[in-house]
Parts: C-alpha cells; sequence; structure tokens
C-alpha cells in the first residue's frame, strides 16, 4: 500500500496516541483465598499480558517501519536541506526584524547642537547636580536610516523565499509516497486506524 508523506505523519501520531493509550502493560496478577481456580486467573492475566505486548510491539515496529520509509523519502527528495534552509532563513529574518525596529541615529548636526549645549550650560545648574555626569553626554544610535529600511527590504525577500521553500515542502508532503508492507498494514487496520 502506497501512502503520501502527510498521510505518514498522521498515522504515525495516531500509532503514538495507540502506543501510550497501553500505557503500563499489567505484568501481574492478585489472587486470594477466595480464588475458585488460581490458576484459570493467573493462565487469563498471562494471556492478557502476552497480548497487550503483542499488540505494543507491534505497534512500535509499525510506527518505525513508517518513520524509516519517511526519512528514507525525505532523503531521497532533500527534504532535511529544505527545512535546514527554512530554519536559516527564519534566522536571519529575525536578525533583520530587529535592526527594522532599531532606532535611527540623530544626525551629526543634532548631536553637535547637543554638546555645544551641555558645554554651554551652567557647570553648577540644578540639573548637573542631579543628573551627574549623564547630563554631560549625548547618546545616539549608530543605526542609519538605510540600515533600518535595507533591513525592512531583507524581511521581506526573505518572507517570500520561506514561503517558496514551504509551499515547496507541501508539494512534497503531498506527492511522495511510501510504501507500507503488508504487517505494517494488517496491524494498522486491525488498529482501526487504516
Amino acid at each position: 500500500m502506497q501512502i503520501n508523506l502527510r498521510k505518514a505523519n498522521a498515522i504515525q501520531s495516531e500509532i503514538r496516541r495507540a502506543i501510550n493509550e497501553t500505557g503500563n502493560i499489567p505484568s501481574t496478577v492478585s489472587v486470594s483465598e477466595y480464588t475458585k481456580d488460581v490458576s484459570v486467573d493467573v493462565q487469563k492475566a498471562t494471556v492478557e499480558w502476552q497480548l497487550a505486548l503483542q499488540r505494543k510491539v507491534a505497534l512500535t515496529n509499525a510506527l518505525y517501519a513508517i518513520r524509516t520509509a519517511v526519512a528514507a523519502a525525505n532523503a531521497n527528495y532533500n527534504v532535511n536541506d529544505i527545512l535546514t534552509e527554512v530554519a536559516r532563513l527564519e534566522a536571519v529574518m529575525a536578525i533583520n526584524s530587529q535592526v527594522a525596529n532599531m532606532e535611527v541615529a540623530r544626525s551629526l548636526d543634532e548631536i553637535q547642537g547637543r554638546i555645544q549645549k551641555l558645554k554651554e550650560a551652567p557647570v553648577d545648574s540644578p540639573r548637573a547636580a542631579l543628573y551627574g555626569e549623564r547630563y554631560n553626554q549625548v547618546a545616539t544610535s549608530v543605526v542609519t536610516e538605510a540600515d533600518v529600511a535595507n533591513a525592512k527590504e531583507a524581511v521581506k525577500t526573505l518572507k517570500r523565499q520561506r514561503q517558496d521553500l514551504q509551499d515547496k515542502l507541501l508539494g512534497l508532503n503531498v506527492t511522495t509516497q511510501i510504501n507500507l508492507s503488508d504487517e505494517t498494514v494488517a496491524v494498522l487496520k486491525g488498529e482501526g486506524i487504516l
């Protein structure tokens, strides 16, 4: 049986859910002096334990068979490379987004004007006493308007590139097929997953 990668992902989620539902498989049985037939109760618990264990192993084998097939398909179509490139674009986009939102540098004329104003202010003014050395300095960003504009444009370009790659991934997830073995299909049908 063939399924696409998108369906394989959904099936893997269902298998994981089924495995988690089984929880810990009880491997003990309690009997008391009032138990009518101890051997029957122990045998019944043993059979239930073995069946639950077999079910969990079969589901786990099916899960990893699908994961192996998906990994091979992903390698064949360079999906991991595409995912890595998407992550790189997002990281560079985050850097450029920070730059795009930074304060722009003050003009050199404004800085020099403020410094001149500081020089002309009386040394013993209440403001100087209150703010101390901070009052004698002018802080400015070093980011230019061009830096901000370039960063905003880079974010737009990176978003388009990321969207193109995500569209390509979506197409691969829908069109790429993997084969499920008859054994895996039987397990999944038995569980009601297929």
